[in-house]
């Protein structure tokens, strides 16, 4: 059996995220947008670039580099503790952890997308269980 490593562990983190973009569940809060976005993710003297294009409520992503209406850069390590919800996008960003030029709004909205902290519930299920059991 091939032994798995951190890094591959953590990779995969990454690609799951850009995979689920495409997802219907994910459409719902993508609709009322379009737009672009370009991750930088920096890794051994290399940058891999994520692209994705946003059409009210379909995501297109590709690996390429093209101008975008925002683009975030970072390094690749602290990008998949963001997608497995270790690090807020925000936090990271005023922290100086992360570089974002452009539309900030698209961001904003592709956090959403993001895994919550771990242990974390989501706030709309916790509302929705309160009005169930009235």
């Amino acid at each position: 059996m091939p032994r798995t490593t951190r890094a591959t562990t953590s990779m995969q983190a990454t690609n799951d995220f850009f995979d689920s973009l495409g997802h219907k569940e994910n459409a719902v809060l993508l609709r009322q947008i379009s737009g672009t976005v370009r991750f930088d993710l920096a890794h051994d003297e290399r940058v891999d670039y994520w692209f994705v294009t946003l059409d009210q409520g379909v995501a297109v992503v590709t690996q390429e580099q093209r101008d975008a209406d925002c683009v975030l850069r970072t390094d690749r390590k602290i990008f998949e503790a963001m997608t497995r919800g270790e690090i807020n996008p925000m936090a990271a960003m005023l922290r100086g952890q992360i570089m974002v030029i452009g539309d900030l709004r698209l961001l904003i909205l592709l956090q959403r997308m993001m895994s919550g902290p771990p242990g974390a519930h989501d706030p709309r299920a916790f509302a929705r269980r309160e009005r169930t059991e009235r």
